[in-house]
């Protein structure tokens, strides 16, 4: 399952207060970041997520959960779209906002090519 752990001091209510939706075109794929919801004791969060390759459109969420001083970035596994690159690309914008706006740092990911450095 395509991952990002985000290490340091960020929790999810500081994604949360972060949270800006988003819309990134890169060629024929579009990425459009929309909601956030959080779960009530801050124990997970999920973002609403669309992408389109190549005319090919899927729908799913982002889960964020504390991972010991972090969090992980990952698909939530009930919506379970195809794990495509622009899936993957989606996972990488969303944590390289999370480290922007809260100066934590990528640790361990399986998507090391889709990151933004």
């Amino acid at each position: 399952m395509p991952h990002v752990v985000l290490e340091g001091r960020v929790s999810i209510d500081d994604c949360q207060r972060h949270f800006e939706p988003f819309v990134v075109r890169e060629g024929d794929r579009v990425v459009k970041v929309e909601r956030f919801f959080r779960e009530r004791e801050s124990r997970a969060a999920l973002i609403e997520t669309l992408v389109v390759d190549r005319g090919h459109t899927q729908k799913f969420f982002i889960q964020l959960s504390p991972k010991g001083e972090g969090i992980t970035v990952r698909l939530e596994p009930l919506t379970d779209p195809e794990k495509t690159a622009g899936v993957r690309r989606a996972l990488a914008l969303v944590a390289h906002r999370i480290r922007e706006a809260t100066g934590c740092s990528y640790g361990p990911t399986n998507i090391e090519d889709h990151l933004i450095r």
